[in-house]
């Protein structure tokens, strides 16, 4: 009774760095809501495998011996994966290739030590040292984890903003069934890494490449991304420039009849306050204010793909007296960011067109984005005529706003992203999901 315990506790105590890493690693991407969950899914997961694993070996539904703590390491983590997984889609991939490489570092700490226990102690009765083992292996594990963290910490925060969302579905599964393979074959009774020294040590070279094949890999993949996304930020600029131009040159219009009525106005602000009408005197600042406003061309975005794109469908509601509500926390960069202005230059055009056939007072649009549990969410809304029939669910089927199905489409293959287009409360809504988390901060 008493060996079991402490043999448990101590298996348990193995596994409580790996899980600790699985969190780390993604601790800093992860919104603070899903941050919560996590640790409190590990928590109650971790509760119930030291009750489960102490059943088992009371109830003799696995037999005290050292084959069934292997089966115990070669399972444990699934549990752990499936919440993550659950509470945080859009990283399942990364998740999975976590594990495998933990699995690869598992693999390694046992071979070395095994190997140097074996040369103090006979085959025979390393399961009666087993506690002992596991508690030297643990501090081995926890010793050399922040090699993992760092490695972990570049190739999931400093190259996020590359879309690799089709790369990690296939390259996840490569750690992961190496590692699986690997504890497979060793599902024997008795320490095996003696016998297996030459796989092991095939196994442990196998890791360290694909550890570098992944970092060098990113490393050139983010070099072509930057390259690639400065040509579609040049391309999406000279694209947008005459627009750009036509908008400046608007602006410079009304800055010179502005400056010109200067002097008017002065006069007239001077003769209101001279003669103590100060509520007139607020309300003709408050006009002038707006003509001031409207010579300058306003930022909407910290992303300059986005800002560049949005810009020219934005101020031209904006001088057509369209009610504008924008709230697009976009960070500087993106992976998908040239794809998507290409979208919402096509929204903002097409709002137009049904906006300006409106009366002033009905000219409404609103644009926006905000992370919720699938990902990232983008929207983009315009008023009705109120003739039009409401509650429409599909208005992609329509002929005017189908124009943008294809490039809908294709977004949606290269970034897994859902999208709907509905009319309800004569407000025609285009929303896009994005299985992306942007930084909580």
């Amino acid at each position: 009774m008493s060996a079991i315990v402490l043999t448990t506790a101590s298996f348990l105590l193995s596994i409580l760095p790996p899980t600790c890493i699985q969190y780390l690693a993604f601790r800093p991407i992860l919104q603070e809501p899903q941050k919560s969950r996590v640790w409190r899914s590990y928590a109650a997961i971790f509760v119930a495998e030291i009750v489960l694993f102490l059943a088992f070996f009371q109830t003799g539904w696995l037999e005290f011996r050292f084959l069934s703590y292997k089966k115990l390491l070669l399972s444990y983590w699934i549990p752990y994966f499936l919440a993550f997984s659950l509470i945080s889609r859009p990283y399942a991939y990364q998740n999975l290739f976590v594990a495998g490489m933990q699995g690869i570092y598992t693999t390694t700490i046992h071979a070395v030590l095994m190997n140097l226990t074996l040369l103090v102690i006979p085959r025979s009765a390393f399961f009666a040292h087993l506690p002992i083992y596991l508690i030297l292996y643990t501090a081995l594990y926890v010793l050399f984890s922040p090699l993992l963290l760092i490695f972990f910490d570049r190739i999931f925060l400093k190259y996020r903003s590359l879309p690799l969302l089709a790369f990690w579905k296939y390259a996840a599964w490569l750690p992961i069934l190496l590692s699986m393979y690997t504890g497979a074959l060793s599902l024997k009774d008795g320490p095996l890494a003696h016998e297996y020294l030459i796989p092991r040590v095939f196994h442990i070279l196998a890791g360290l490449f694909i550890a570098i094949i992944i970092y060098k890999g990113m490393k050139l993949i983010a070099h072509q991304v930057d390259l690639q996304r400065k040509n579609h930020l040049l391309a999406a600029q000279m694209d947008a420039l005459s627009n750009y131009t036509s908008l400046l040159q608007d602006a410079q219009k009304r800055m010179s009849i502005f400056r010109h009525d200067s002097r008017h106005q002065l006069r007239l602000l001077s003769e209101l306050i001279g003669q103590g009408d100060e509520k007139a005197a607020l309300a003709f600042l408050k006009s002038i204010d707006t003509e001031l406003a409207q010579t300058q061309l306003q930022q909407w975005t910290k992303n300059k793909a986005i800002n560049t794109a949005v810009t020219p469908g934005l101020e031209k509601l904006k001088i057509a007296g369209a009610k504008i509500i924008a709230d697009l926390p976009f960070p500087q960069s993106l992976p998908f960011e040239i794809d998507l202005g290409h979208i919402l230059a096509k929204a903002l055009n097409l709002s137009a067109q049904i906006l300006l056939s409106l009366p002033k007072d009905q000219r409404l649009l609103i644009i926006g984005a905000t992370p919720i549990h699938q990902g990232l969410l983008v929207y983009v809304k315009h008023q009705v005529p109120p003739e039009i029939p409401d509650n429409k669910p599909d208005l992609l089927r329509e002929e005017l706003y189908g124009q943008l199905v294809p490039d809908l489409n294709a977004f949606s293959l290269t970034y897994e992203a859902t999208f709907r287009y509905d009319l309800h409360e004569h407000l025609a809504s285009l929303y896009i999901t994005i299985p992306y988390q942007m930084d909580g901060k």
